[in-house]
Formats: structure tokens, sequence, C-alpha cells
């Protein structure tokens, strides 16, 4: 057999292998997109496009063009939060894996999404407390309440200051009761605050002249 024939024959044999195998991936891809379709018209309802993981994405990661595409879901079984635009997460850090396909919502860029705001010339302080004692658990992230210790039939106040962060609010709080809150206090009142649980019952109340300030401002 000549040489050229044998070099004709080789790049007709490549030809059909390209084309068999994009003809495949075409079926592949035909039958998942149909599969899709079909459990979208089983369950119906409303259909949204949201940004789903390209790949697995690893802890640490920076979304965006290269791991994030666009993909149809039904509206019913979105978990809460889902992105529907890339733009909504494009450069949020990833704090947790996220599986290939997964739909992007905030549970995987919590913590980044969670960071304090402590305003300036105040220290951020945790204090224990239960809805009981504090207002039912009303005092929610932007009140300014003030904190009460109570034994032995006394009660002192302590100070007063802003709440920045709940345990309801950070999501780690047990059925939903409020565990401790995170006040913005004025660093001379740290001591005071870190040692409260220990010498009684720490109490929060609203006072009703709260409204309207501001948590930069002089709250004692």
């Amino acid at each position: 057999m000549k040489k050229s024939k044998r070099i004709a024959i080789s790049l007709i044999a490549g030809v059909l292998a390209a084309v068999l195998c994009l003809g495949y991936g075409s079926s592949v891809r035909s039958q998942a997109e149909q599969a899709q379709a079909e459990i979208l018209a089983k369950y119906g309802g409303d259909r949204v496009e949201v940004c789903v993981a390209a790949r697995d994405i690893d802890g640490g990661e920076t979304l965006d063009e290269t791991n994030v595409v666009t993909q149809e879901w039904l509206a019913s079984l979105l978990p809460r939060n889902a992105a529907t635009e890339l733009r909504q997460v494009r450069g949020d850090v990833t704090t947790s894996r996220i599986p290939k396909n997964a739909v992007i919502c905030d549970v995987y860029t919590k913590a980044e999404s969670h960071a304090l705001e402590v305003p300036s010339g105040k220290v951020a302080v945790s204090v224990g407390v239960d809805a009981e004692h504090s207002v039912g658990g009303a005092t929610g992230v932007g009140s300014y309440v003030d904190v009460y210790v109570q034994r032995d039939g006394v009660t002192d106040r302590l100070c007063g200051a802003r709440v920045i962060d709940t345990s309801e609010d950070a999501g780690v709080a047990r059925e939903g009761k409020i565990e401790w809150v995170t006040l913005a206090a004025d660093p001379k009142d740290v001591k005071e605050l870190l040692g409260a649980s220990g010498k009684g019952t720490v109490s929060l109340t609203i006072p009703a002249t709260a409204r309207g300030k501001k948590s930069g401002g002089d709250e004692r």
C-alpha cells in the first residue's frame, strides 16, 4: 500500500473517530437534558435559573466564572437564599466544600458574611442569656440594652451597650432559643461584663429611651 494512501486512510479514521466522539457527547448531553426535563415535568412548579457549582469547590476558593454556572431548578426545591445571578456571589470566599452541581447559597460563605462590625471605640464582648432574661428574646442585633446582674435578691446595673450579634443571628441557637448576645461595650465595662455570669443571673432590658440612639454615640 502506498504511503499516501495509508495517510489518507489514517486521516479518514481520525475524522470518523472525532465525529463519533462528538456524537456520543451530544447524545449523553441530550439524555441528561431529557432526564432533567422529565424530573421538572414530574414535580411541576416554577423553574428558576440559579447558580450551581461547575465542579467540586474546596473551602477557601473564590467564586467566579471558573467554578460557577447557572442551571434551571424547581423553585420549590431550592435552598434558602439561593443565588440566581453570578454577580451575587462573585468574589465570595467559600468556608466549606461545595459539591459539583450543588446550588450556591450563603451557607457555603456564611462565616464571611457574618463578620462582626464593632463600632469605633467599642469592644465586642459576649454574655450568656436566655429568652426569659432578655425580654423574651427580643434583644436582636441593633437593640440598645441595659445589662443587669441579680444575686441574693439584689439587682445591679452594669452598663448599657448595643447588641451586635446573637446566637440566633449566628445560626447556632438550639431550637431557635437565644443563648448569648455579643455587645459593643465601652472598654471600661468589659471586665464587669466578663465576670457577670459568675456573680449571678444576667438580665437584659430595653429602655424606652433607646429608640433613635446610634451605635457610635454615648449610650450610658
